[in-house]
């Protein structure tokens, strides 16, 4: 099960970024990764069941499922609504896609780890991890709580 998450301070600059941005690093992501699979016939990665027609797996269609982006709450939702539907995970692992815009990347791997994990924790009852580590621009830096 994986996800590319992009969080932002608000909905639309969020929206902007990893979707409808002609430069969206993420579009351009899923524009390759399809390209890849299809032209050997592993269309199956992006069906919500094998037996699911070709047809409708467009980039819009991939991108619609697998592209969650938005503001904190908006993640939150995302993320909760997951472990609702398929049950607890161990762990979320946060790839940063690129850094097209590094303020932006960094923002939203600070978000993540601030706001969001917080949130997701405190409404399934996990303790926070007491440390961890954030890898941002200049490499790995440590962070705290």
């Amino acid at each position: 099960m994986a996800r590319s998450i992009f969080v932002a301070d608000d909905d639309r600059v969020a929206a902007r970024y990893a979707r409808t941005d002609s430069n969206s690093p993420y579009m351009f992501y899923f524009r390759q990764l399809m390209a890849k699979f299809f032209k050997v016939g592993r269309t199956a990665i992006f069906k919500e069941d094998r037996s699911q027609s070709d047809h409708p797996i467009t980039l819009d269609y991939v991108a619609d499922r697998l592209i969650w982006h938005g503001s904190v709450d908006l993640v939150v939702d995302h993320i909760l609504a997951l472990r609702d539907e398929i049950g607890e995970f161990g762990e979320l692992v946060y790839a940063g896609m690129d850094w097209l815009d590094p303020g932006l990347a960094r923002r939203s791997m600070e978000l993540m780890a601030s706001e969001v994990m917080p949130r997701v924790n405190r409404a399934i009852g996990a303790a926070p991890p007491a440390a961890g580590i954030l890898v941002g621009a200049q490499g790995l830096e440590p962070w705290t709580r």
